[in-house]
C-alpha cells in the first residue's frame, strides 16, 4: 500500500516530509533518553531502539488526531482560493517540508537541539505567503502557538523543580538502600523514556506529512484512513532518524548543559513525557527540546546557577529564535525559484 502510494499521483514528493521526519528523529528524539545515556543508566543502542519502536506506536495511535484537527494548516480558507503562484499543491508541500528538513539538518550538524515543529511551521507559513500572500496566513493561530512555545520550557522548568523537591523528599524518606534506588531509577527511565518516545511520535509526526495530507495526497482530507497512513509514514521516518543520527544531539543535551545525577536525569525524562503528551491532548505540536532544556535549567537552578553552562544555553536559545525565521525565508526563496523554473 505504501509503495503504491509513493509511485502514484506524485507520491514521490512526500519524500520531503520523510526527510523532515528523519530530522526530527535525529534532533528531537535525542531528548528522550539523552540524560539516561549520559548518566550510564542505559546504553545508546538500547535507547535508540526503544525510541524507534515507541515513536511509531505513538504516531500510529494518537498522531492522526493532530492531522484531523488541522493543527499545521495556516492558510485562511477564504484567501486560499486565489493563489498568487502557479505551483501545484504537492510541489508546495514538497518545498515546505524540504526547507524545514534542510534547516533542521544544518542545526543538527551543529549539535544544537532545536524545534523541528518550529522549523516546519516556519516553512508552512513561508509557503503560504509565497502562494497566497501575507494576509492569507492565519496569524491568530500562529501567535497562539507562539505563546505555547514560549511557555513550554517555563512549564518544564517549574515542573522539574516541583518533582526534584517532592519526589526527592519521598525517595529520601522511604528508600534508603542505594541498590534499590538505582533499580528504581532504571525502571523509571525505561517507563517514562518509552512514554516520552510515544508522546514524541503522537505530537511531532503531524509536522512531517501534514502538508501532503492537507492537499489530499493520502486520500480524502478529514478521513481517519488518510490521517493514519500519513502518521504511520511520518512515524517510520522519525524512527529512522533516531536510529541513524541521534547521538550528537544526545551528547549535547545529556552532558553539556548541567551536570546530572541519575535522579535529576530521571526527572528530566518525566517532565519531557508529561508536557509533550499534554500538548498532544490540546492539539498543539511543540518542541520536545523546549521541555527538556527547561527541565535541565530547573535542575541547574536547584544546584546553583554556576552549574549551568550558559554558553551552551545561549547557543540553544539562538537556535530556537532563528529556526522558524530561517525556515520561512528558505521556503520563500525555494518557492520563488521553483515558480520561475516552471513558467
Amino acid at each position: 500500500m505504501i509503495g503504491k502510494f509513493l509511485i502514484a499521483n506524485s507520491g514521490y514528493k512526500v519524500l520531503g516530509g520523510l526527510y523532515l521526519g528523519w530530522g526530527i528523529g535525529a534532533n528531537n528524539a535525542a531528548n528522550i533518553f539523552s540524560t539516561a545515556v549520559a548518566t550510564n543508566v542505559l546504553r545508546f543502542r538500547t535507547a535508540v531502539i526503544l525510541i524507534a519502536v515507541f515513536v511509531i506506536i505513538g504516531s500510529t495511535i494518537e498522531g492522526p488526531g493532530l492531522f484531523l484537527s488541522e493543527s499545521t494548516n495556516f492558510a485562511k480558507k477564504t484567501e486560499a482560493e486565489a493563489p498568487a503562484m502557479k505551483l501545484d499543491p504537492a510541489t508546495l508541500a514538497l518545498i515546505a517540508t524540504l526547507t524545514a528538513a534542510l534547516t533542521i539538518t544544518f542545526i543538527t550538524y551543529l549539535s544544537i537541539p532545536t524545534s523541528t515543529s518550529q522549523a516546519a511551521i516556519g516553512s508552512f507559513i513561508g509557503v503560504t505567503i509565497a502562494s497566497f500572500g501575507f494576509n492569507a496566513v492565519n496569524w491568530h493561530k500562529f501567535f497562539m502557538m507562539l505563546v505555547c512555545w514560549i511557555f513550554h520550557p517555563i512549564i518544564g522548568l517549574v515542573l522539574a523543580v516541583i518533582l526534584l523537591k517532592g519526589l526527592g523528599y519521598i525517595i529520601e524518606r522511604f528508600i534508603h538502600n542505594n541498590i534499590t534506588r538505582d533499580r528504581l531509577f532504571k525502571i523509571g527511565f525505561l517507563i517514562f523514556g518509552c512514554y516520552g518516545a510515544y508522546a514524541l511520535g503522537a505530537n511531532n509526526v503531524v509536522v512531517t506529512t501534514s502538508a501532503y495530507y492537507n492537499v489530499g495526497m493520502f486520500g480524502e482530507v478529514g478521513s481517519r484512513g488518510a490521517a493514519t497512513l500519513a502518521a504511520t509514514l511520518g512515524g517510520i521516518s522519525i524512527a529512522l532518524g533516531a536510529l541513524t543520527y541521534g547521538k550528537k544531539v544526545m551528547i549535547t543535551i545529556g552532558k553539556k548543559i548541567t551536570p546530572l545525577s541519575p535522579f535529576s536525569a530521571l526527572v528530566v525524562v518525566i517532565v519531557h513525557a508529561l508536557t509533550l503528551h499534554f500538548c498532544t491532548q490540546i492539539g498543539i505540536p511543540v518542541s520536545s527540546s523546549h521541555a527538556v532544556v527547561g527541565a535541565l535549567i530547573g535542575v541547574g537552578l536547584m544546584s546553583g546557577t554556576a552549574m549551568i553552562n550558559k554558553k551552551t544555553l545561549t547557543k540553544i536559545f539562538i537556535g530556537w529564535v532563528t529556526t522558524p525565521i530561517a525556515a520561512a525565508l528558505l521556503a520563500l526563496i525555494f518557492a520563488g525559484v521553483a515558480e520561475r523554473l516552471l513558467r
